[in-house]
C-alpha cells in the first residue's frame, strides 16, 4: 500500500515540476513580449512609471516562479523541502509586494505589517541558514 502511495506522490510531483516549469516559461515569455511592446511603441525606449512597476512585478513572479521549481526539484533529488528555499521565494514574494505598493493607497497598519512579516522572515532565514546542514548538489 505505501508503495502505490509513494508512486503515486512520485507521479504527481514530477506533474508539478511540468506544469510549474510551462508557467515559468510562459512567464518569461509574457515579459519578453512587454518588454519588446514597450521598446517598440512610440515614444521608442520610454517607459512609464505605472508600466515599469508592472514589468518588475512581472519579473518578479517569474522569480518567484523559479524558486519554487528550485524547492520541488530539491524535494524530488533528496526526498525533503529545504526550508531556506520556501523561505526565500516568501522574501521574494514580499519584494514584489513591497515594490509593487502604491504607497499612496495603504495604511500605515498595513506598512507595518509588511515590514513586520518582512523582518521576521529575515530573521527566520538567518535562523535556518546557521542551523541547516549543507546537502549535496
Amino acid at each position: 500500500m505505501l508503495k502505490t502511495v509513494d508512486k503515486i506522490e512520485s507521479l504527481i510531483v514530477i506533474v508539478l515540476v511540468f506544469l510549474l516549469l510551462a508557467t515559468v516559461i510562459m512567464g518569461v515569455l509574457e515579459l519578453a513580449s512587454v518588454v519588446i511592446l514597450e521598446i517598440i511603441d512610440p515614444p521608442y525606449f520610454r517607459i512609464e512609471i505605472p508600466r515599469l512597476f508592472e514589468m518588475f512585478s512581472l519579473f518578479l513572479i517569474v522569480l518567484i516562479g523559479l524558486e519554487l521549481l528550485r524547492t520541488v526539484k530539491s524535494y524530488l533529488a533528496h526526498g525533503e523541502i529545504r526550508p531556506e528555499i520556501v523561505i526565500e521565494a516568501a522574501i521574494i514574494a514580499m519584494g514584489n509586494k513591497l515594490i509593487t505598493l502604491d504607497i499612496k493607497l495603504a495604511t500605515p497598519g498595513e506598512l507595518v505589517g509588511l515590514a513586520g512579516i518582512l523582518v521576521g522572515l529575515a530573521a527566520l532565514y538567518f535562523v535556518v541558514k546557521k542551523m541547516a546542514k549543507p546537502i549535496p548538489q
